[in-house]
């Protein structure tokens, strides 16, 4: 029998260098004061409260030609393929009590656009997707990307209860890679 997909069955994880040192050290004390002290590290918790990932689909605009008969034909562009494409991709995350992943990707984000930053891109991040049985199928590379934003944080004092709410990090890649690991 043939199963239909589930969304859910995808590994996506920041690299340990994605939050750099400076961040990190600033929230690991607070994190270990967490009852339970089960994630201690920055790049975990983060990495722990990730939902989902959404990559736009792929399109390419045809070339409109009019020959003299009047008709309209269409034809792939000349263009290549990487400037055709939106290369950016969304990281839906989980808010957690204080808000403290949020905390640490916004001082992600501001640490990567700061003056003293050299580096143009952040480590290359990976996306596997799986099968029913989690046998990695195919891995997405996303080469060179650089965070660009962060969604707003909604706050609002008639909202008292403990719910499941999210926000975004959205990225830009400079090339994206498949790479089919069935053997």
């Amino acid at each position: 029998m043939i199963l239909n997909s589930r969304n859910n069955l995808f590994n996506f994880k920041f690299p340990r260098t994605f939050i750099p040192k400076e961040v990190a050290d600033k929230y690991r004390k607070y994190l270990n004061r967490m009852p339970g002290n089960l994630i201690t590290e920055p790049i975990d918790f983060v990495n722990y409260s990730i939902q989902g990932v959404n990559m736009p689909g792929v399109s390419f605009d045809p070339i409109q030609v009019s020959p003299n008969d009047g008709t309209i034909t269409y034809h792939r562009g000349a263009i290549p393929i990487q400037n055709t494409i939106d290369r950016q991709f969304k990281v839906t995350m989980q808010l957690l009590d204080g808000y403290i992943n949020y905390w640490i990707l916004q001082d992600t984000l501001l640490y990567y656009y700061s003056k003293q930053v050299r580096e143009p891109w952040i480590n290359d991040i990976k996306l596997q997707i799986m099968d029913a049985e989690g046998i990695h199928i195919i891995s997405a590379v996303f080469e060179k990307p650089i965070m660009n934003s962060i969604s707003e944080l909604d706050l609002n004092m008639s909202s008292n209860v403990a719910e499941f709410t999210t926000f975004d990090v959205n990225f830009y890649y400079n090339k994206f890679n498949l790479a089919l690991e069935i053997d």
